[in-house]
């Protein structure tokens, strides 16, 4: 637990033409607390110019009308980023199944390294996908998180148990085994 947290603590960031934002919930077209400071945190690096574009993940749970991604990018472009600069990917369920299409997007904009945006105590993990896919992840983590104290407990233990059995069988099986296929 102490990588996930320690990795968490620092900002990565540096000048990349892209940025992903990796999504969360959203709730009837409305980020969740936790999606907006993911994205507000996007914003502001993409406002210092680090990056040239944002892509917003996450795609839709059962039921949903709405999916992550469309809801950030609809955010960020309400914000003043233009359409161009926005790109979504409403694919995946979880953050593998996200970032399998995240790297093949990358590489079709010519690009082997990003920016990734989540919270502190999922870039760990975030860092540890993308590099198995093939991709530079240049963390930057959320320092405004609406998720405090004891609440953060329950976080970086799902996540230091998630890096553990990635490291064990793969990252790619721990999403075959969530969701199938």
């Amino acid at each position: 637990m102490y990588e996930v947290y320690s990795f968490g603590q620092h900002n990565y960031a540096r000048p990349e033409r892209a940025e992903v934002v990796l999504g969360a919930a959203e709730y009837d077209g409305v980020p969740s607390s936790v999606l907006e400071a993911r994205l507000d945190h996007a914003l502001a690096l993409y406002r210092e110019g680090l990056a040239k574009v944002i892509i917003t993940t996450g795609g839709a749970e059962k039921g949903d009308t709405y999916n992550e991604a469309e809801v950030g990018a609809r955010y960020l472009r309400n914000k003043g980023v233009p359409y161009a600069d926005v790109v979504a990917v409403p694919t995946g369920n979880d953050t593998y199944q996200s970032m399998v299409v995240v790297a093949d997007v990358l590489r079709s904009m010519h690009l082997t390294s990003a920016i990734f945006v989540s919270n502190r105590f999922h870039e760990y993990r975030v860092r540890g996908i993308a590099s198995s896919l093939g991709i530079t992840d240049y963390s930057s983590p959320v320092t405004a998180s609406p998720i405090h104290g004891e609440a953060l407990l329950k976080y970086y233990l799902r996540e230091a148990l998630a890096v553990s059995a990635g490291k064990l069988v793969g990252y790619k099986l721990l999403s075959v085994l969530r969701h199938g296929s």
